[in-house]
């Protein structure tokens, strides 16, 4: 290798976002808006789940020694087949703490107070002749919807237009700026969003920024848990999926953003196309799971670049160091930084 490390790490980044990726945002691209991860959902979980009656103390109980034992909360949620009305709770609980959250995030972007650094790659990325930029995520947030807004950039999430609204469905909406279809940002959020609910009749609805849970209605996000896969069969969350297959198959190369690899609904089509069709892919974190290490190993291909935050900057890896390599003075694996290498 004869170039210096930063000059591999620019130009495989640079050849990623030239070729206007399908952006993958993990639980970790929300942290740093104060959306609060696994650990601290956890804690909310503990303190204000009330299990009621034998199977559902005796359930929430094997949960709670799981967390007290190190397991994250997923793992713990997995490890215990909860009966459905703990589950219920689980998920109220959920959407109640991160929509208090989020609803933060949105209050400050309303005033400028928040950086968006999805904001400039999806306008950076529509300087090319694109007219859509994909975002697949299993985050629940509105990070990407609020990041969007502020890009004044039209985004579309499965629902028509409106403020009580309905699915999509089969014919794609297409929105016009003057005389020109807008160029869009189509979200495929594959377990779920605070917007989604859904009637006592099955009716599934979509009503923005609700600050609590409206009367008669129940969220539709899919929480960690045996549940998460019997969930996702059903509507809307059917259809998420199915589009965001569509826009991985299709996609020409993957930005990956504090994700960790390790969703079943997500994976199968970045490991195809990366493996098998040497698809450039990058991947943000402040830390890499083993997860993602693994795939870097067995499924990245040959076109791939990873960062991780390092004491001394950036750890990074690639065909050319798979072990990894310090750059130091570069904080290149945070997004806003990431962003002025290849912007």
């Amino acid at each position: 290798m004869t170039d210096e490390p930063i000059e591999v790490v620019a130009k495989i980044a640079q050849n990623c976002i030239q070729n206007v990726p399908a952006i993958v945002l993990g639980s970790g691209a929300s942290i740093p808006h104060q959306i609060r991860g696994m650990g601290p959902l956890a804690k909310h979980l503990i303190e204000h789940v009330d299990p009621v009656g034998d199977e559902e103390i005796d359930a929430w109980t094997l949960i709670r020694t799981a967390l007290a034992n190190g397991d994250g909360l997923e793992e713990a949620l997995l490890g215990t087949a909860a009966p459905a009305s703990l589950v219920k709770k689980i998920v109220h609980q959920t959407w109640t703490a991160i929509a208090l959250d989020d609803l933060a995030v949105l209050q400050r972007a309303t005033t400028a107070a928040e950086a968006f650094p999805l904001s400039d790659m999806i306008q950076g990325l529509f300087k090319s002749t694109a007219s859509t930029v994909h975002i697949v995520t299993p985050n629940y947030d509105r990070v990407a919807e609020y990041a969007s807004d502020v890009a004044d950039v039209v985004h579309i999430n499965g629902f028509v237009p409106g403020l009580i609204r309905r699915r999509e469905g089969a014919d794609t909406i297409l929105i016009r700026r003057g005389n020109y279809p807008a160029r869009t940002v189509r979200i495929w959020k594959v377990h779920g969003s605070l917007d989604w609910f859904e009637d006592q009749h099955g009716a599934v609805l979509s009503l923005p920024l609700s600050g609590s849970i409206p009367d008669g209605l129940r969220p539709l996000i899919v929480t960690p848990g045996v549940s998460k896969y019997e969930r996702t069969h059903d509507e809307p969350f059917r259809s998420a999926l199915q589009g965001a297959d569509t826009a991985l198959s299709a996609a020409s190369a993957f930005l990956c953003v504090g994700y960790g690899f390790r969703d079943a609904h997500i994976q199968p089509k970045l490991v195809e196309r990366c493996r098998q069709k040497n698809v450039p892919i990058v991947i943000l974190a402040r830390t890499l799971t083993d997860e993602a290490k693994q795939f870097l190993q067995n499924s990245a291909g040959r076109a791939y670049l990873a960062m991780e935050h390092h004491d001394e900057g950036t750890c990074a890896y690639s065909p050319d160091f798979p072990k990894g390599i310090t750059i130091p003075g570069h904080s290149l694996w945070s997004f806003d930084q990431f962003n002025k290498l290849v912007l």
